[in-house]
């Protein structure tokens, strides 16, 4: 519940952010797969991986990747 209070987020909320804000940093680099970026950042399933991240961030990873 404090940890909720502090940030405004629950525990799993927050590691996805974070997952999310890495996996921002690896998408920078053309040579890994959104696939593998997804595993990298702790994401067993690639398609939860695209929805969290299209859900935190408002686009696809592939369309953040070429927007960059």
């Amino acid at each position: 519940r404090l940890f909720k209070e502090t940030f405004n987020l629950s525990p799993i909320q927050y590691l996805i952010r974070l997952r999310i804000a890495k996996a921002c940093a690896l998408l920078n680099d053309k040579t890994l797969t959104v696939s593998e970026i997804a595993v990298r950042v702790g994401f067993d399933d690639s398609n939860y991986f695209s929805r969290q991240f299209k859900q935190v961030i408002g686009v696809s990873p592939r369309v953040y990747r070429q927007r960059t």
